[in-house]
């Protein structure tokens, strides 16, 4: 067959009512096995996927939607990334919440944490297979006659991808009823304050340096939440005694018995951060290469649009200095996607925001920038898989 499915169930699928048992009870299996299971305890995205899949989480993400008459939007297609391997089941599972039938395509990229995670859902079949019915994972090539054939009857598309590979997919035709969502290529920055650095005790700028890991080595920045850009904020004078602080402190806590082994960048990664590096310096994008342990470091003079295509991530932070936020408003597009910040206070943070007319759809502390949320891209993916009934 050119499809395969991942999950096969004999049972056919039905649309269900918003946030039923069944979908419920699915969820709270899911989330038991990724947390339990001694493949999934392994891959740092799968565990994640499963603190967020417990039914206290599910129940306040879903609780502000209940007062509304929500119902299925109907059979919703998703091309999956191939950047997060896991996170194609937010949005999947998001939809399966609001009822929907979903098949899912497996990108060509997949990884390991995939095949962990499709072997989860397969051993939840037998068990819960209404629910699976609803959630159909496949793989099969882009271009396959039955994938093509089957998004020409959705009610629903969602495209996870490059802008090249979003515009390739976009040439499928769904039906013209039928809601599209993409999520395309997004540059996401990082924000720390120059004096809370070097006010920070010991402990303090290995807490910073513990979570900027996480939010941008987990995958290698891949993520379009983490950060590829770092923006010193505060006094220009102190910025290089701050950024020593900070780029030692993160060294020593990747070699630490805590941290050493937990984000590893191949060899083949670093030299391709390295090559990038260097290709945008002769662009005249990027200055002041540094290496320094497993990342490397280069001064950047604004958030440049052409960052967006060419910063290929890989342990590779480009770094700039702004006195204050107002004053990136005129560099911010659309692709700006994430901030996160740290020694900011959050009310002032949340202020700037809100002046933000272009860019930047969410604002969280460092460490938190890889936490899904229903409203991604300034998406509410809840309202956009249903349909309110008046």
């Amino acid at each position: 067959m050119t499809v395969q499915v991942i999950n096969p169930v004999t049972t056919k699928g039905q649309l269900a009512p918003f946030a039923d048992s069944k979908a419920l009870a699915y969820c709270k299996a899911l989330s038991q096995a990724l947390l339990t299971e001694p493949p999934a305890r392994e891959h740092s995205d799968l565990m994640a996927l499963g603190f967020w899949l417990r039914p206290a989480n599910i129940e306040r993400m879903l609780t502000p939607y209940k007062e509304l008459k929500l119902r299925p939007l109907g059979h919703v297609f998703h091309a999956a990334p191939g950047n997060v391997d896991s996170l194609f089941v937010y949005s999947g599972i998001l939809s399966v919440l609001c009822g929907n039938l979903n098949t899912i395509r497996l990108s060509d990229r997949a990884g390991g944490s995939a095949q962990v995670l499709c072997e989860v859902v397969q051993g939840l079949t037998a068990e819960h297979p209404e629910v699976s019915a609803r959630f159909q994972i496949i793989r099969s090539p882009r271009d396959a006659c039955e994938l093509i054939q089957l998004q020409q009857q959705v009610d629903g598309r969602v495209l996870w991808g490059s802008d090249e590979g979003i515009q390739a997919l976009r040439q499928r035709t769904i039906p013209a009823h039928a809601r599209e969502l993409t999520f395309a290529n997004k540059l996401s920055f990082a924000v720390i304050d120059i004096d809370a650095v070097l006010q920070a005790t010991p402990k303090e700028l290995e807490q910073l340096a513990s979570k900027f890991a996480r939010d941008n080595l987990t995958f290698a920045q891949q993520a379009c939440s983490s950060a590829k850009v770092v923006i010193w904020h505060g006094n220009l004078f102190n910025k290089e005694k701050a950024q020593d602080v900070f780029w030692l402190a993160l060294s020593a806590f990747l070699t630490s018995e805590q941290g050493q082994g937990k984000y590893p960048l191949t060899e083949s990664e670093h030299y391709r951060a390295l090559n990038n590096a260097q290709d945008m310096v002769m662009s005249g994008l990027a200055s002041q290469v540094k290496t320094c342990g497993g990342y490397i470091r280069m001064a950047v003079d604004s958030l440049h649009h052409a960052l967006l295509g060419e910063h290929q991530g890989c342990g590779l932070f480009a770094e700039l200095h702004t006195d204050k936020l107002n004053d990136l408003h005129s560099q911010l597009t659309p692709q700006h996607q994430t901030m996160s910040y740290w020694g900011l206070i959050e009310n002032d943070v949340m202020d700037w925001l809100a002046t933000c007319l272009v860019g930047v759809d969410r604002a969280v502390p460092i460490g938190n920038a890889l936490d899904f949320n229903e409203v991604w891209d300034g998406v509410d993916l809840i309202r956009a898989f249903s349909r309110v009934v008046v």
